[in-house]
């Protein structure tokens, strides 16, 4: 069955932007917190479903890409990245997963829900890692243009 897109993009853009709500973002960052959210859960199904990788990886790849937009617009709007990342990162929370996993372990379906359970962490595990990698990256590229900018004032001074 193939996706539609263009709902995925609507329904994704309409629950991050309540969730976005939810948490009392600024009025002025909800419709780009809302794009940024619906890009996400577009990647992720992409890359899950037209690239057939495994869910881990789709999520990865959707966190990098959204991490990457709240960095982005976080310098634009002139707010902190996580107004951007922590709604955009719910459409793609394993929710259902953690769910389905616990009502196995319930219902004394050991097995299933434990490997359900496991891949709903990983899933987890790689939302963290990328929003990890791209805040360190930002923070390195940040760190690095301020200690550039202290050598030029300490240049400017000693020629003084």
């Amino acid at each position: 069955m193939p996706i539609d897109y263009f709902s995925a993009l609507a329904f994704s853009f309409s629950t991050t932007i309540a969730f976005a709500v939810l948490l009392q973002a600024p009025r002025k960052t909800l419709p780009i917190s809302g794009i940024i959210g619906a890009v996400g859960w577009v990647v992720f199904l992409y890359v899950r479903k037209e690239m057939g990788a495994s869910s881990f990886y789709a999520n990865i790849c959707a966190t990098l890409i959204l991490s990457l937009l709240s960095e982005l617009a976080a310098r634009i709007f002139k707010q902190p990245a996580t107004v951007f990342v922590i709604p955009g990162i719910f459409p793609i929370v394993p929710g259902l997963g953690m769910y389905n996993g616990m009502a196995q372990l319930i219902e004394n379906n050991y097995e299933q829900g434990i490997n359900i359970l496991l891949t709903a962490g990983l899933d987890a595990a790689a939302i963290a890692l990328g929003i990890m990698f791209t805040g360190s990256f930002f923070r390195v590229l940040k760190i690095s243009s301020e200690r550039k900018r202290f050598v030029q004032l300490l240049g400017k001074r000693k020629d003084s």
